[in-house]
């Protein structure tokens, strides 16, 4: 028989060796190393900093070393592909109270009291942070769970800015806001509804007929989500009635634009599917 090399033998032993030290540590997670997030008080001051002149969320997590659920907290939610990807446009920031005594200060300053302390706010609006705790003794959040939290959240900060702009009568200003909150969470039916509302406002006042059609559009994009929302339904028959008569006044050319562009969107189509349900 044909003797193996000495170095041979050494790759197999420490592969070996590799796979019982895996073995060894009964399958435990190695921990999240927070690749793409700022760090400490140091972090904060700059990603503060550049979530108000952005205007774009700030995620704030505390957590402590040593800590069973601070280390849950980091291996089963933060460390997942799906929650990364949807983390990684945001400011974020990691804060180890046990690292400094910024970061002690930082945790006081927040109100921090119990690890890990996951927070969302938009500092731009000056909204209070919103706390997501995705599990506890009693249940927990999956994933999914967690990150649709995570989401509604930020959609109902811009979608309250936007209902403030609103009011004033900034529509386009609201307009831009209730699109951020389609942008973080597109399936939120508020959101739509609520676009919807502000396009019918400006096509009223300013008797402009896309912006009926653009109205229209939102308000079957929030039934596509749930068909029985009856602020959408009735809201669908209102602005369908405004259409009608609006394009009654409108010149050829302008009905003939108009008509290529639903027939494009297909709203049409969708209102009909609409009122089957």
């Amino acid at each position: 028989m044909r003797r193996q090399p000495d170095s041979f033998k050494r790759l197999f032993n420490m592969v070996t060796f590799l796979l019982l030290m895996g073995l060894a540590i009964n399958g435990r997670a190695l921990a999240y190393d927070f690749v793409y997030w700022d760090r400490g008080a140091t972090g904060y001051v700059s990603a503060l900093y550049g979530a108000e002149l952005s205007e774009k969320p700030l995620i704030l997590y505390f957590h402590i070393q040593g800590s069973e659920w601070c280390e849950k907290m980091n291996n089963t939610y933060l460390a997942t592909e799906r929650a990364e990807g949807f983390l990684m446009e945001m400011y974020k920031v990691e804060v180890d109270p046990d690292r400094g005594e910024d970061e002690l200060a930082l945790s006081s300053q927040y109100g921090i009291t119990r690890y890990p302390a996951f927070l969302v706010s938009v500092p731009a609006f000056k909204t209070e942070p919103q706390r997501i705790h995705p599990f506890s003794k009693d249940q927990e959040m999956s994933v999914d769970d967690f990150l649709q939290a995570l989401k509604s959240k930020i959609a109902h900060i811009y979608s309250k800015k936007a209902y403030t702009s609103f009011e004033k009568k900034a529509y386009e200003e609201a307009l831009k806001y209730y699109q951020s909150a389609l942008v973080f969470d597109p399936k939120n039916i508020y959101a739509y509804y609520a676009l919807g509302m502000v396009h019918e406002k400006i096509g009223t006042e300013k008797k402009k007929l896309e912006s009926l059609l653009d109205a229209e559009i939102n308000f079957l994009k929030a039934l596509e989500i749930d068909p029985n929302h009856k602020e959408s339904k009735a809201a669908v028959k209102s602005v369908q009635k405004n259409i009608k008569i609006l394009r009654q006044k409108q010149s050829p050319s302008d009905s003939i634009f108009l008509t290529d562009r639903e027939t494009t969107e297909g709203n049409r189509e969708a209102y009909r599917k609409a009122k089957k349900k």
